[in-house]
């Protein structure tokens, strides 16, 4: 490479590294830890869950449970999320007891409880987990959605979500689960990325840079 050539190409990298070097905006700083979460802690149980945004989101085991802002240490970036996690696996549970699975109200017909075990064995062929703290369900290719947990209903705090907001916690990668006593969750927010990169431009793609006083759900 020649020396014209290297002198330019350090010129890049300086004014590509400026905004860091010389102090980033609170602005971008929030953009950043809104790309991530990460959280290991104390729960209880054995789940698995994989997340490729809303639409890919199977879940296998039991259930788990955990009281975060106790047991806990890490950080949630996810605007409205409820402390504390609660979740059921329909896989394998169901796959084999779905002959056995009853409506929660003894008043149903013989033909509803018919259409509950189906119910029931259908939530175990789309891998459904059920999260009975947010009061949401997640599963392959967002089928729950034909056959919706009536049990569940959604914290009032997720329902409060403006539709930015919305979209950016349905576009997580991300991977969460409990083995026996040890809870982890970590995930990456493409959505979030761009967001972040879009700031050093000047711009705020999801309209979320006037909540810097927000606190972000985090434990000591």
């Amino acid at each position: 490479m020649s020396q014209g050539k290297q002198s330019l190409l350090k010129w890049a990298i300086l004014l590509g590294m400026t905004p860091l070097l010389c102090g980033c905006s609170s602005a971008f700083k929030r953009d950043v830890t809104d790309c991530f979460r990460a959280k290991v802690g104390v729960g209880v149980g054995l789940y698995a869950e994989a997340e490729v945004t809303s639409l890919i989101q199977p879940a296998v085991g039991f259930g788990d449970g955990s009281i975060t802002r106790m047991s806990t240490v890490g950080w949630d970036p996810r605007p409205g999320q409820p402390a504390g996690v609660l979740r059921t696996a329909a896989f394998p549970t169901l796959l084999l007891g779905f002959p056995f699975y009853e409506s929660p109200w003894p008043e149903s017909t013989p033909e509803e409880e018919f259409e509950n075990r189906k119910r029931g064995l259908l939530g175990a062929l789309i891998l459904m987990g059920n999260h009975y703290v947010e009061g949401e369900s997640c599963s392959l290719f967002g089928l729950h959605e034909r056959i919706p947990n009536p049990l569940l209903s959604q914290a009032p705090s997720l329902q409060q979500l403006t539709p930015l907001q919305r979209r950016s916690r349905d576009s997580w990668i991300a991977i969460s689960g409990t083995l026996v006593l040890l809870n982890v969750d970590l995930g990456v927010n493409p959505l979030e990325i761009l967001d972040m990169l879009g700031s050093l431009l000047g711009l705020d793609l999801l309209s979320d840079d006037e909540r810097l006083n927000e606190e972000m759900i985090t434990v000591p």
